[in-house]
């Protein structure tokens, strides 16, 4: 019986790089004025429970001059970002950003990919004393 590191099976097809048109550009985390902006700004306040306020910029608000001249290239993010407030200490709670992070395409290329073998899995149960164990596939 021979064990590899890294084996291949036909289970389960290899997995494929994202091709450039499913994959939305990295952006870097917002701005302060980004932030600021959405802070004065904003006209969509839904309520989160515990005193807390989801604040956001409308598509048809953030189309505003004074918005577009304010932050620039930068505006086109307003649509990712959103600002849960904190009503009762009157600060940020958290930035919710739904862009893709810079470091994204690093993170998700530094995890090894690997499936176990019929033998390792067998080695498992044996050494578990577990036999209904689950399988991919």
């Amino acid at each position: 019986m021979s064990i590899t590191a890294f084996p291949r099976t036909s289970r389960r097809p290899a997995l494929q790089a994202r091709s450039a048109e499913n994959r939305r550009a990295p952006v870097a985390p917002p701005s302060g004025a980004l932030i600021n902006a959405i802070l004065s700004y904003a006209d969509v306040e839904e309520e989160a429970g515990a005193s807390h306020v989801i604040l956001k910029i409308s598509a048809r608000r953030a189309k505003d001059k004074v918005i577009r001249d304010l932050l620039g290239r930068e505006a086109a993010r307003l649509a990712d970002v959103s600002i849960i407030w904190n009503e009762d200490e009157a600060q940020i709670y958290r930035v919710l950003d739904a862009a893709t992070p810079l470091w994204a395409d690093d993170a998700d290329a530094a995890e090894p990919q690997f499936e176990l073998t019929e033998e390792a899995l067998a080695y498992i149960a044996a050494t578990t004393g577990d036999t209904g164990l689950a399988r991919a596939g």
